[in-house]
């Protein structure tokens, strides 16, 4: 230990080890001294691993793509993702990135139209690929963009539809769309907040005794949601050719689009996918449904994703009407 006791009372920290800085610095407190002298070597022990890691920014995706994000069910886009951020970074080596040279580069990305929303997603994968290959001793530095605050967003109502649009949509799903997969697949979306690529991916086995069970979730759970009698039996006239493993119905997202252009619902940018999930959601509540009840129909890991639809509830802060100082 290189913190000892002065003749003066005080506690002097005295650093000199080979390839980090010497330092002495005098402490009236024996814990502060520690703490300093721990810090201190934490830092420049990591630096000075930084320094012995030749390996580029796009050979550490590699090996986290191998060692984890194989593993994600969206490890694949994440990976893509994080290339083309190598590439665009000019693919340095990995260990000698500064946060400096982070923000900069971000500066150019939103200068490019990129929005704050977006950057903040690839500024996430970034992080979290240092700090997987951290835990997993792959590097044996700190994550270099740790400190990197993420751009403060301001949070949104999220969007959805009036019992007329869903009305309107469904009518024009149902004259004008050749696809008939996608009136089923609109329908189990609105029937059961499903994400519209885990009703559109579902098999016949997963539609059993009235319910629909969803898996391969963004959340990794299974989840099991009831349906109406009249619908499930539609749902397994239509599919009545069927095999266990084969999928009931075709993609057809692309024709849900065209469906909403024409029926002339505006909706905001990147909420079409969703809206009908949003819409299930937001009714649920205004109906007086109970938010830890839509937490699991939803399959939310964490209940504060859930908490965005809470202000629809009926009498959510309710007491505000009556104990305002001027009630």
């Amino acid at each position: 230990m290189s913190v000892n006791k002065t003749k003066t009372g005080k506690w002097l920290v005295q650093v000199d080890r080979n390839g980090i800085p010497r330092t002495r610095r005098t402490f009236d407190v024996k814990e502060e001294a520690e703490i300093f002298e721990r810090e201190y070597l934490a830092r420049h022990q990591s630096a000075r691993n930084r320094s012995d890691d030749p390996r580029t920014l796009k050979e550490l995706v590699e090996l986290w793509f191998k060692y984890h994000g194989i593993n994600l069910a969206d490890g694949e886009r994440r990976r893509t993702c994080l290339v083309d951020m190598a590439i665009a970074m000019g693919n340095p080596v990995a260990s000698q990135i500064t946060a400096q040279q982070f923000v900069e580069y971000r500066y150019t990305k939103l200068k490019a139209q990129l929005t704050n929303k977006t950057f903040n997603n690839h500024h996430g994968y970034l992080s979290a690929m240092f700090n997987k290959l951290r835990k997993l001793r792959v590097i044996d530095y700190e994550n270099p963009i740790a400190e990197v605050d993420f751009i403060k967003i301001q949070e949104r109502q999220l969007s959805y539809l009036s019992i007329e649009q869903i009305r309107v949509l469904l009518d024009t799903i149902k004259i004008g769309c050749k696809n008939e997969s996608t009136w089923y697949v609109a329908q189990l979306c609105l029937r059961t907040g499903a994400r519209w690529g885990e009703a559109e991916q579902l098999k016949m086995k997963q539609l059993h005794d009235g319910m629909v069970t969803y898996e391969f979730t963004k959340s990794k759970r299974t989840r099991t949601i009831p349906i109406d009698a009249a619908f499930h039996q539609q749902l397994t006239q239509f599919s009545r050719y069927k095999n266990p493993d084969d999928r009931i119905f075709t993609n057809c997202i692309g024709s849900f689009r065209r469906a909403v252009t024409r029926s002339g619902i505006e909706l905001p940018k990147g909420q079409c996918s969703h809206i009908l999930r949003h819409s299930f959601a937001s009714h649920f509540i205004m109906n007086g449904g109970n938010i830890l009840t839509l937490q699991k129909i939803l399959g939310h890991a964490d209940i504060s994703m859930t908490m965005r639809y809470a202000h629809l509830a009926p009498d959510h802060l309710i007491d505000a009407i009556k104990l305002n100082p001027v009630a």
